[in-house]
């Protein structure tokens, strides 16, 4: 808590403030409101209101950065909807209705606010109605733009990197990633002794909240974050006190260690971040420096088990685009790409990878369903577009996996082709892969969806394959899981979930009106004696493409629904090919590719939305 009095500067803020929430404040209305307000400094972590509080009072947020969290009632986890930033009111809904607090409000960062309760405010506004007027005004504002938002992203700014081992990793990404930023916006760097450097004042960066030169560190860092787009704080490897002011100072932690170091949880990032009481509600995403550029990494599972973690990232020596990926994300830029089913009409995502690379965008994490799935990971595993057509024509028209008929006792293919092809090609483990990927299936026991992001990349592919009736089911943790187009063809909805900027989505689904010159489905016998010379041949779906067409029926909708989530969404023209023409590889593949380069180039353009 602090006096209103005790700067001109605070002082000034709350001017600001004030004059941002409710509009220019009159003298006498601003001097009632700085004579009965609280001052009050909150740490990064701590709780401001909790749901379901009583709803007395509401604050003005002069410095730092709130989060505001609701629990859901069914599972009782809590979900990031809203965030609070300098100059905004928070708590305001409940204090006009008297209601309870409907939701729970976190300081993601040491934050100064100015705290208004119920009773002082009705004083107020019954000297200065205006103010009531133009509070209602925020309140209704703020829940028409929640009612309008497809999802709540938080914005990245205060970025606090934290070494897992005493290795020099923590500086060099540091450097890099301060790079990479810059191209952004404004970005600055800051350690322990840049900071004393900064304020004239040795050991400046390690006061406490007890010492004399807090106030003007905490306000010297606000000052630094307003002016800069990203401020990457550089923590020590002890537990000192700035390494725990960088962590009250994140919107986002990332653990940076050495592929080659221990992978157990190291007594600095076990303190602070492991705890009962943590230090920080930041995400944690971790970044593994990895030493071979050429070498696709391996023994992830080993670091992220026994973490509490939001992601991963790798960042090879000389891979540039590695760093940049992770600032793209930061930034919010990040492009995700959802590739649906459609069996063999699938090869047109092969084009279209090659329309994205030759157009220059990037893809920054990769998820598909069905046979989607199969093309996604190929991309996460980093092969160029040569490489996947290489790959595609030999597994699907070389080799062919749907052609191992079995006794049909589960499944008409016995699915060992398959099998070996995703075990030779796709043998890394999910959380191995260079680019963050995932795939999606259904659950039969549970009647929902399954998404595999991590684990071994073979077998959450041939779930996501594993058509019912055509393929056997794929076993999941002790669950029979099928193909994921049954319940989501299209997971859009599951990228949005994911730390990306923009969607891309290519959806394969045909809708096509079938005209039949019989009556009713003719019999086995009448359609083989239809073969013979000069009988006039009768056409009737084998049971192979039935099943396909079912499933792609069966998403249409869903697919339809969540494709208006995506910024560009690519629907080539593949209805003329069959469900299952894999001799029309070539073919499916450049129709996928000019579709692409024309909608892409036309996204691009100004205007088009992909600027």
């Amino acid at each position: 808590m602090r006096d209103v009095e005790e700067s001109q500067r605070d002082s000034d803020r709350l001017r600001e403030t004030l004059a941002g929430v409710f509009g220019p404040v009159g003298e006498s209305a601003f001097a009632a409101i700085a004579a009965s307000a609280r001052w009050v400094e909150v740490s990064g972590g701590s709780v401001v209101y909790r749901q379901g509080d009583p709803g007395e009072s509401f604050c003005l947020l002069l410095r730092g950065r709130l989060h505001v969290r609701l629990r859901d009632p069914e599972d009782g986890l809590e979900r990031l909807i809203a965030e609070i930033a300098p100059g905004e009111a928070v708590g305001e809904i409940g204090l006009l209705t008297g209601n309870a607090r409907s939701a729970t409000v976190v300081a993601v960062r040491d934050s100064l606010l100015v705290q208004i309760d119920a009773a002082t405010f009705d004083r107020l506004a019954e000297r200065h109605p205006e103010l009531l007027r133009r509070l209602s005004k925020v309140v209704v504002e703020r829940l028409l733009q929640r009612s309008q938002m497809r999802r709540f992203s938080p914005r990245v700014s205060n970025i606090a990197i934290l070494p897992a081992r005493c290795n020099g990793r923590a500086a060099e990404f540091a450097a890099q990633l301060s790079s990479a930023l810059a191209s952004v916006g404004p970005c600055l760097l800051l350690d322990a002794e840049g900071v004393d450097s900064q304020l004239g004042c040795v050991g400046a960066a390690a006061a406490t909240s007890e010492s004399e030169i807090h106030v003007r560190l905490t306000d010297w860092l606000a000052e630094q974050e307003s002016k800069q787009r990203f401020v990457l704080y550089r923590a020590d490897t002890e537990a000192s006190e700035w390494t725990r002011r960088c962590l009250r100072q994140a919107d986002l932690v990332l653990v940076v260690a050495g592929s080659e170091d221990d992978p157990r949880v190291g007594s600095t990032e076990r303190e602070l971040c492991e705890g009962a009481d943590p230090i920080t509600t930041a995400r944690r995403v971790l970044i593994l420096m990895r030493p071979e550029a050429e070498v696709l990494p391996s023994g992830t599972a080993a670091w992220l088990n026994g973490r509490t973690l939001d992601g991963h990232h790798h960042v090879r020596d000389g891979v540039r685009d590695d760093v940049e990926r992770v600032a793209r994300i930061l930034a919010g830029n990040a492009v995700g790409l959802v590739l649906g089913g459609g069996a063999a009409r699938g090869f047109a995502h092969v084009g279209i990878y090659r329309a994205l690379v030759e157009s220059g965008v990037s893809v920054d994490w990769v998820g598909g369903s069905s046979i989607g799935a199969v093309f996604a990971a190929s991309i996460a595993l980093g092969w160029d577009p040569d490489k996947v057509e290489e790959i595609a024509r030999a597994a699907f028209v070389d080799e062919n996996p749907l052609g191992d008929f079995t006794l049909p006792v589960v499944s008409l293919l016995a699915g060992k082709r398959l099998k070996r092809l995703t075990a030779r090609y796709f043998a890394p483990d999910i959380e191995d892969l260079p680019i963050p990927f995932f795939c999606v299936s259904s659950n039969l026991s549970q009647a929902r969806m399954t998404v595999h992001e991590r684990g071994p990349l073979a077998s959450a592919i041939r779930a996501s394959v594993a058509l019912p009736g055509v393929l056997p089911p794929a076993v999941d943790a002790d669950h029979l899981v099928i193909d994921g187009g049954i319940l989501n063809n299209l997971p859009v909805d599951v990228m949005r979930d994911r730390p990306v900027g923009k969607v891309i989505a290519v959806d394969l689904s045909v809708q096509k009106e079938y005209t039949l010159d019989y009556s009713e489905v003719p019999s086995a016998f009448r359609v083989l004696r239809s073969w013979l010379p000069f009988t006039g041949k009768i056409r009737v779906p084998n049971i192979i493409t039935l099943m396909l067409k079912a499933t792609e029926v069966a998403s249409l909708v869903h697919a339809r629904n969540v494709s208006a989530q995506a910024d560009l969404v690519l629907k080539p023209p593949v209805g003329r090919f069959g469900i299952l023409e894999t001799t029309a590889f070539d073919a499916i593949v450049a129709v996928g590719y000019e579709h692409a380069k024309q909608r892409i180039a036309e996204w691009s353009s100004p205007g088009g939305g992909g600027e």
